[in-house]
């Protein structure tokens, strides 16, 4: 055995002794099943308890029904208990432009800003939390329709990418809560 195997054995049995979980399932990938795994059906029901708030325009749109995807549906019909308030926000940057001036490649930064809240009254703030990424896209010579179809393809991206690290801090939130 390569003393690197051995370490991280090592490694993996001691941050098991001190209560230490992933909260990706065995498989690694992001899906729900694999956010919260089987061995937690309490907390497969707390995550499908939280109801997301309405976003403004398309990419809010995009990014509520996401989050709906890995939260409310793993259990349709379970009693809201927990509101969600999220904010998209994006900043573009010119990383490209020709010799006439002309951009070539714009990046864009989202940020998401998040609340977990409980749905009683008044609601008492359980976390909230930031998530951030960034992507680009080319603009090719006299192909508006191909711009077009690129940024709204990097636009879902980045909607992917911040509603998994959303849904991944709510899990997290909701572990925690559930362990006090």
């Amino acid at each position: 055995m390569s003393s690197r195997r051995a370490f991280v054995i090592s490694a993996a049995g001691l941050l098991a002794g001190c209560g230490f979980r992933p909260v990706y399932g065995p498989d690694g990938e992001r899906n729900p099943e694999a956010l919260v795994g089987a061995s937690e059906p309490g907390l497969i029901e707390q995550l499908a308890s939280v109801r997301v708030g309405q976003l403004g325009e398309r990419s809010g749109q995009l990014m509520r029904r996401s989050l709906q995807r890995q939260l409310e549906d793993l259990r349709p019909g379970t009693q809201a208990r927990y509101d969600l308030a999220v904010t998209l926000a994006y900043a573009a940057e010119v990383l490209g432009y020709r010799r006439d001036g002309t951009i070539t490649r714009v990046r864009y930064t989202a940020t998401s800003t998040w609340i977990l809240a409980t749905a009683a009254v008044p609601p008492v703030i359980i976390d909230r939390g930031t998530a951030r990424t960034l992507d680009a896209f080319n603009i090719p010579d006299l192909q508006f329709f191909a711009a077009d179809a690129s940024r709204e393809d990097m636009e879902r991206r980045l909607v992917a990418e911040l509603s998994s690290r959303v849904a991944l801090g709510v899990a997290a939130a909701l572990r925690r809560r559930m362990q006090a």
